[in-house]
């Protein structure tokens, strides 16, 4: 394995139409496997959805939601709340980005 892993240009999101970022805290309602390779799959096709992990703690996923607008995140949620595995979702709005273009610390 190589340590590149690939590249990618860096998109301004207000030239993309993107003023928003939340950070959505989501809990299933089981975690059987079929139950969480259903919602993995489900965000696979959720445009908004830029980033997510799987966590320890209160809540099962922390995901990275970009939309236009607080409208684009009501969509968004409608979408999220269909998902029969989902049982409840918090939201953090990110007021402001202060980390950015941060490089990966050398560890080898």
């Amino acid at each position: 394995m190589s340590y590149i892993e690939g590249y990618q240009a860096k998109l301004s999101k207000p030239k993309m139409g993107i003023s928003m970022t939340f950070f959505v805290e989501v809990s299933l309602n089981n975690h059987q496997e079929e139950s969480i390779k259903n919602f993995e799959l489900a965000l696979a096709d959720m445009a908004e959805v830029i980033g997510g992990h799987i966590v320890s703690g209160a809540y099962d996923y922390l995901l990275e939601v970009v939309t236009p607008d607080l409208a684009g995140y009501e969509a968004f949620t409608r979408k999220l709340h269909k998902l029969t595995s989902v049982k409840d979702i918090h939201t953090h709005l990110s007021v402001r980005q202060i980390a950015t273009n941060k490089s990966l610390p050398i560890y080898v």
